[in-house]
């Protein structure tokens, strides 16, 4: 038996495992509650073809998968299937410390590469993970790592952030990079307006991406070549989406009148008789013969694409959401379950024996003789370097009057003389100037894959545009989605790479909001660096309050695996001698209330016990207005609870009620004065 004809029934073996976990938990489990489990037959089983030809026949040992995230039942069938889940795990579908509802690298971390769940994110993380790559390669030497291979849904693609990724210009250098793109012409609520293919296409082509299609499977094809079979082709690719989507969901006997009735309503005689000799079952299979289900077709694909080495790949495979249930191509089939009755007629159709359900492949079987030749998939490299020495002191000196961007810079400066200044590298979204990163980068360099020469190297600049693969600053466009998800591949290379990076971004305070959905991702994803986000609060005053920040203290006590400071000054070891206690982190003094001995208490003598308290803070005054609570007194909370405006600094802290009077006035009120 052929190679491709194991892979079929692999694939069908995919799809019955894929489908029945769904199916289990939310129709077999105990479910106290009555609520939905939930799950995606759909969504999974539209790419179990793409996914089979991938981990059966293509996936190298070094490949790391981004898989997308309604897929994940597939995905963990493959995982079952070759070996790194039991059966028991499947059955443990979203559940408390079970298998995730989408690919969680936290949760999951046995089986799962990369982290995909917020549409997009995890996508383009990925993908900036080949560049964090090719960072570690250039600086610590060693062989080129194996490829990124990104499976999305073409809905997926209307995520701005994708855009903005296939704009950098270093992505197109990434040749280790292979997108997989689910065309299945659906979303969640509609189907894909007729244009997007079109425009995606065009998309990745302007990013220098080498572009490829699997529209038709090899039946269709062959029709196409027969004589008079340009007419069909020429029929079904003018179809709208949604006419195609409806042909996918008539009966059998209404195929061929939808096909060759004209829009004039007349018979087109030449397409009549090319399909006079096609029964209506066989007809209404072959219009749905496309690409993305034809393993012969992915196979090849793919092994085009693993040949590319010199730009990123794209391959647009066109699927069937929903393909081999019930289902398939049902508009409103997202959230579609199989009922009962449907999963019998499956298993049946299947070959699947009752009371086997969760079998795997019988052992000696030609689907696990396969299986056992494969090569291993991805396992995490062994970190190859020793832990990074970070100094507990710099000895440098600052000006009595100094900004927390200059003293920001002048860390930097001290550090990039020291040893593990080698494991740094700082990412900004075109502030690096503002951002104070002009000293490191005249040190360090500007990192770029291939050397570049600077015209400017000859005129005296602030900061020199020096950039080589020894560079250690990556400069972005502006996009702070961008800077966030490379942040994210970059404090992921200790443990997807075996090399730590010290991976610093920085940018406006304010435009943190814009690329949140993004810092969440990357923390969500089990990633660490920092991030340098100034000036906060009113602080820049003159700039108005588009260039003003006062959330940011709440994102930082909010956010879940992040650890948010404000930085003072040197004066506050004066105020804590005079009962006043500057806190640098309202987030590490809210979490450490769950500690035994919470630091708060600590900073609060017997004699001062009960006493009152006003909080002050350049930011919303809910980040610190848990403090009074915590000790029991009575608090007036001060701070920017508006969006912010230009002027002096004096006079926005007076408007703002942070000033000097404004904290008197509420001790007043506290002491029950006036």
């Amino acid at each position: 038996m052929s190679r491709l004809d194991v892979l079929d029934r692999i694939q069908n073996k995919v799809l019955w495992l894929g489908t029945y976990m769904v199916h289990h938990a939310n129709a077999l489990r105990p479910n106290p509650d009555g609520i939905k489990v939930g799950g995606h037959q759909a969504s999974s089983s539209s790419i179990v073809s793409l996914l089979t030809a991938l981990y059966f026949d293509a996936l190298r040992p070094d490949d790391l998968v981004a898989v997308k995230a309604h897929a994940s039942p597939a995905f963990y069938a493959i995982q079952y299937l070759r070996g790194r889940l039991s059966a028991d795990a499947l059955r443990e579908l979203r559940t408390f410390g079970g298998l995730q509802a989408y690919p969680s690298r936290r949760k999951n971390g046995d089986v799962v590469d990369l982290s995909t769940g917020s549409m997009g994110l995890g996508a383009v993380q990925a993908t900036f993970g080949a560049l964090a790559s090719r960072y570690v390669v250039d600086h610590f030497g060693g062989e080129g790592r194996g490829r990124v291979i990104v499976i999305v849904g073409d809905a997926e693609l209307d995520e701005g952030n994708v855009a903005e990724a296939l704009a950098e210009e270093v992505v197109a250098r990434l040749a280790n990079v292979l997108w997989i793109v689910d065309v299945n012409r659906q979303s969640l609520d509609r189907i894909v307006p007729d244009g997007r293919l079109r425009q995606m296409r065009a998309m990745f082509e302007a990013g220098g991406w080498r572009v490829s299609e699997l529209r038709w499977g090899k039946k269709l094809q062959g029709v196409f070549d027969k004589r008079g079979g340009e007419r069909l082709r020429e029929r079904l690719q003018m179809m709208t989406n949604t006419e195609y989507q409806r042909l996918l969901r008539l009966p059998p006997g209404a195929v061929r009148k939808a096909l060759v009735t004209t829009d004039a309503g007349g018979i087109d005689r030449a397409l009549d008789r090319l399909l006079a000799d096609t029964s209506d079952a066989a007809l209404a299979e072959l219009v749905a013969d496309v690409g993305g289900h034809d393993l012969r077709l992915l196979v090849e694909a793919l092994d085009s694409a693993g040949q590319v080495s010199d730009r990123p790949a794209v391959i647009f495979a066109s699927t069937i959401k929903g393909w081999g249930l019930p289902l398939a191509g049902d508009p409103l089939n997202h959230t579609m379950l199989l009922t009962q009755s449907q999963i019998d007629e499956l298993r049946a159709t299947l070959g699947i024996e009752a009371g086997h359900e969760w079998d795997g492949f019988d052992q000696g079987s030609e689907e696990a003789e396969l299986v056992r030749r494969l090569p291993p998939l991805f396992t995490p490299p062994a970190p190859a370097a020793p832990p990074v020495e970070i100094p507990d002191e710099l000895d440098e000196s600052y000006p009595p009057e100094c900004s927390s961007q200059e003293a920001f810079g002048r860390v930097l400066g001290t550090l990039s003389r020291r040893p593990a200044a080698d494991r740094i590298v700082t990412v900004s979204a075109d502030v690096a100037i503002t951002t104070h990163l002009a000293g490191w980068i005249n040190r360090k360099g500007v990192y770029y894959p291939e050397a570049r020469r600077n015209p400017f190297s000859d005129v005296p600049q602030a900061m020199q545009w020096k950039e080589s693969p020894a560079g250690q600053h990556i400069e972005l466009g502006i996009a702070e989605h961008n800077l966030f998800l490379l942040l994210g591949a970059l404090g992921l290379s200790r443990d997807l790479l075996g090399e730590p990076l010290l991976a610093i971004g920085t940018l406006y305070d304010p435009f943190v909001t814009r690329g949140l959905d993004a810092l969440y991702h990357a923390l969500y994803s089990g990633s660490r660096f920092v991030v340098a986000a100034t000036p906060s609060g009113v602080t820049l005053s003159p700039e108005g309050g588009a260039h003003q920040s006062v959330i940011t203290p709440g994102i930082g006590v909010a956010l879940p695996g992040i650890v948010f400071w404000e930085p003072t000054f040197a004066r506050e070891v004066e105020w804590i001698l005079a009962s006043v206690f500057a806190v640098t982190s309202a987030d590490r003094l809210y979490r450490g209330l769950r500690e035994p001995r919470p630091y708060l208490e600590e900073l609060v003598s017997a004699e001062e016990e009960g006493v009152p308290v006003v909080s002050v803070l350049d930011g919303h005054s809910h980040a610190l207005a848990f403090i009074g609570a915590a000790l029991g007194v009575p608090q007036q909370a001060l701070g920017v609870d508006d969006f912010g405006q230009s002027g002096a600094r004096a006079d926005l802290y007076r408007h703002y009620g942070i000033d000097a009077a404004a904290i008197a006035r509420a001790a007043r009120v506290l002491l029950g004065g006036v």
